[in-house]
């Protein structure tokens, strides 16, 4: 990974030196990482948001970083979609169902649970492109496709644009770990609502049957 990390500290002095160019990679970059497994989001979301900011101010260039970051990582999951829908999808098959993500993925797409989908979509920590290389050999609607997928790219986007702002992620790759604990308290904190309205649903239940 040493490489990928240097590789985008040169696009970023790069870009520094050419703050024109800079909405340019804005959009570029997440959709490369749609396509690519390996490409750090956390790290490319920062680098965004750091040129942007740097070309045209912190409220302009942010506002610019999450919409080019959220576009570029849509499109990018949009068009890996469409090719492998249209052309692919038997050869992704194997390889996909080889991938654990991929396989848990595809399982619980095709049990229909959409907050569950939606929430794993919406994990920075997860390999956004194996999920959708996944999603892509289901037989999703591509109306539901979209609505995941778009909202998903949101929701990622917007947490690691606050996060990177907290603990500066390019300067400091290691402190994706305070991210990892982040996300972690909230699926938590997630899960144990789920958890206590399933509860109240069932209990009410239970009072309808008896007094049936």
């Amino acid at each position: 990974m040493n490489w990928i990390y240097e590789l985008l500290e040169t696009i970023s002095i790069f870009i520094n030196e050419n703050l024109w160019i800079a909405p340019f990679f804005g959009l570029l970059l997440p959709f490369v990482e749609a396509i690519i497994p390996s490409l750090p989001l956390t790290a490319i979301v920062a680098l965004n948001l750091s040129a942007l900011t740097a070309a045209f101010g912190w409220s302009v260039g942010t506002l610019l970083g999450i919409i080019l970051s959220t576009l570029g990582s849509f499109l990018g999951m949009l068009m890996i979609f469409v090719i492998i829908r249209k052309t692919l999808s038997k050869k992704f098959t194997k390889k996909v169902e080889q991938n654990q993500y991929g396989k848990w993925f595809i399982d619980i797409v095709e049990s229909g649970n959409t907050g569950l989908m939606l929430m794993i979509l919406s994990n920075p920590l997860l390999p956004s492109s194996i999920l959708n290389y996944a999603i892509s050999l289901t037989n999703i609607k591509v109306k539901k496709y979209i609505f995941l997928t778009l909202t998903s790219r949101i929701i990622v986007i917007l947490f690691l644009v606050f996060l990177s702002s907290i603990f500066d992620i390019q300067s400091h790759p290691l402190n994706i770990l305070w991210v990892m604990l982040t996300y972690s308290v909230i699926i938590v904190i997630y899960g144990y609502i789920l958890r206590i309205r399933k509860k109240k649903k069932i209990h009410i239940d239970n009072n309808k049957s008896i007094k049936e």
